[in-house]
């Protein structure tokens, strides 16, 4: 298989690449640099998907691949293509796959897929009648297994410091059988072995002549399926587990030494938490203030200007009546009769009194000369209540609530969108809380608790499957029956499949041990010039590898550090690689890992120029340096790119030459 070219529109970073990266048959090297955040993984990632789709279930999970800078500007629309070649019955066939990717009307991303193979084309969507779909995306499928199964895809595409991280316990062993099985081929015939295991059993059982035993052996199937089943399970929980212990070691004993970061995390959620609790006070607050202004709208507002308007004529009535209603000093009629009577005594003694008038007479008189005419106040009609109510009306202290009410609506129309923000800030500390969460100390403590027994429950299942294999086995066809040639076939199937992937290793163990000892002789910088020997077992059910020193002792796997154990893995995929069932292209991001300065020039110099006929690079400047390392496989490259992320326009850029650096033809 070689990679010719590739496309991405609107894919992540990547606006609108088009790059070819055929290679000369003498320079199999395509070197792509790039700063960090530059695009080197999407580029990658791009490769990947165009070959075997993209998983976008959501809206939201389409709108976060799609490039930023497409938004508004074209057509929200995904599309990856990848232009290749392979050989099928050693026949080289050009191809070219196209993946489309966009949201319908409905808002729920759809999905499709043309592949071209010398003019012959297959074709399907997510509208496709289900029927067809089927038909023509296994044609699809069948051609890129050809060329490149997914199952396998991991060990030739792959992330060089991801692989070192995966390598940091006593798993390099099981990563190296998992390689060898796949990659080799072998699995297939392990898998036949035990279909025709399962075929001899029920063939067995049908041949049974007593129902009782055909029962108990029938009984004894399904309890071995039982188990088998649950120990499948286990090992799948052992491996997750295990993953978990290696991805989370660093961070368990990071944790370990301090938890400051989680109280300040902590700190700031809460201050988040207070901030969008206080929005909505102002919010609640806000609404009551408006209701109750709806409310007494009258109080607020008809009744403040009907007082300006009033207030003058108001002033003139309370005038009027103060006039009007001046306290007079009028005695009493017992008072003012006493003091006439007095005044008239005198007047007589003075012989000064008209006997024509009477004390009485001078009474009504002195006491209707003390009223005052109504008829001088024209509001005397008005009541006293409704005096007050003017009064009030005029003087009570009315306060406008609407300018107070307006600047919250202005305040209000600022914070409320700051909600999801600090919300969303909220949640992402509560990510990173969820990464170094200190609950994790007691997760990773009680996952090696598990790991124990896992492996516990594993030995004891072990156990109990070879007992009800060892019953199974009791069972056989009695004697005097007539010769049963599927039986006897049936016989010979599994240790015949077991029989052919032992001598398909025991004839390819041996290049590549032999290919392995040299490369490491190279390219292990702690062991070079002293490998002795590679050693792999010749049964794959007991499959195992081993390194010796030259001075006859084994150098074990597990204590290598981690950049010698990613030379190992290097090279046991380039002798795959070079003796497996598949010639795919490799692809390497972070192509250094965490290779010391030994390790990366004796890789530059003699593992990356012989790895593969088509051998892609994806490196910073700081891992193949442009001054120093370029010239070391200048002479194996076929080109050079390199990636420059544009951050006004949200997208990368490719220009030809490394980091200003370009080759000679």
């Amino acid at each position: 298989m070689l990679i010719k070219r590739i496309k991405a529109r609107n894919y992540k970073t990547y606006l609108n690449l088009d790059l070819n990266i055929a290679v000369q048959p003498d320079r199999p090297i395509i070197l792509i640099g790039g700063a960090n955040g530059g695009g080197k993984t999407t580029f990658f990632e791009a490769i990947y998907g165009a070959l075997y789709g993209l998983h976008i279930n959501t809206s939201t999970e389409f709108k976060q691949l799609l490039n930023a800078g497409a938004i508004g500007k074209e057509e929200e629309r995904i599309t990856l293509e990848l232009h290749f070649s392979g050989l099928v019955i050693n026949q080289e066939q050009q191809y070219v796959l196209t993946r489309t990717y966009a949201l319908n009307p409905e808002g729920k991303p759809v999905e499709s897929v043309k592949l071209n193979m010398n003019g012959s084309i297959f074709q399907y969507g997510t509208a496709t009648p289900y029927a067809q779909r089927m038909e023509q995306e296994a044609q699809v499928n069948k051609i890129i297994k050809a060329n490149l199964p997914k199952e396998l895809s991991r060990y030739f595409l792959f992330d060089a410091m991801e692989a070192g991280n995966l390598l940091k316990e006593d798993q390099l062993n099981r990563v190296i059988r998992e390689n060898i099985e796949n990659v080799m081929g072998f699995n297939k015939y392990m898998s036949l072995s035990r279909a025709s295991e399962n075929l001899l059993q029920q063939y067995t059982a049908q041949r049974l002549q007593i129902e009782n035993e055909k029962k108990e052996y029938l009984t004894l199937l399904e309890q071995k399926k039982a188990k088998e089943a649950e120990g499948q399970r286990l090992q799948e929980q052992l491996e997750q587990a295990l993953e978990y212990s290696v991805s989370n070691k660093h961070l368990y004993e990071s944790l370990k030494t301090g938890m400051n970061q989680e109280e300040t995390l902590k700190s700031k959620i809460e201050q988040a938490k207070a901030q969008v609790e206080s929005i909505l006070r102002k919010e609640s607050l806000y609404h009551s203030e408006v209701d109750e202004f709806v409310k007494n709208i009258e109080s607020h507002v008809a009744l403040p200007k009907l007082a300006a308007s009033l207030k003058q004529e108001i002033a003139l009535i309370f005038k009027k009546n103060t006039e009007s209603e001046q306290p007079s000093k009028k005695a009493s009629p017992e008072l003012v009769e006493k003091i006439v009577s007095k005044v008239a005594d005198y007047l007589q003694q003075q012989e000064l009194w008209a006997h024509s008038l009477s004390v009485s007479d001078l009474v009504r008189y002195v006491m209707a000369s003390e009223k005052v005419s109504p008829e001088n106040n024209e509001y005397g009609f008005l009541e006293q209540s409704e005096l007050k109510s003017l009064e009030q009306l005029v003087n009570n202290p009315y306060k406008n609530p609407f300018p107070a009410l307006f600047q919250q609506q202005l305040e209000l129309n600022l914070s409320i969108p700051q909600i999801e923000m600090f919300q969303t800030q909220a949640e992402q500390m509560k990510a990173q809380i969820a990464g170094s969460d200190y609950t994790l100390l007691k997760h990773y403590e009680d996952n090696e608790g598990r790991i124990k027994q896992l492996e516990l429950q594993q030995k004891q299942l072990s156990d109990e499957l070879k007992q009800i294999e060892k019953r199974l086995h009791q069972y056989d066809i009695q004697t005097g029956h007539e010769p049963d040639p599927k039986y006897d076939t049936l016989q010979k199937l599994r240790p015949f499949f077991e029989d052919t992937a032992n001598q398909l290793l025991k004839a390819k163990k041996q290049q590549i041990e032999a290919k392995m000892k040299n490369d490491l002789n190279l390219n292990l910088a702690a062991y070079r010039d002293v490998v002795d020997r590679v050693e792999l077992s010749e049964n794959l059910k007991d499959l195992t590898f081993k390194i010796y020193h030259k001075a006859g002792n084994e150098i074990y796997l597990n204590q290598l550090n981690t950049a010698s154990k990613q030379v190992v893995v290097q090279v046991l995929l380039k002798a795959l690689h070079e003796y497996g069932d598949y010639d795919p292209p490799v692809m390497i991001d972070t192509v250094m890992g965490v290779l010391d300065e030994t390790s990366r020039t004796t890789l530059l110099e003699n593992y990356f120029p012989q790895l593969s006929h088509q051998t892609i690079l994806l490196s910073s400047d700081s891992e193949i340096r442009p001054e120093k390392d370029l010239a070391k496989i200048e002479a194996y490259v076929s080109k050079v790119f390199t990636l420059q992320r544009d951050r006004e326009e949200q997208c990368t850029q490719i220009s030809e030459g490394y980091f200003g650096k370009t080759i000679e033809d």
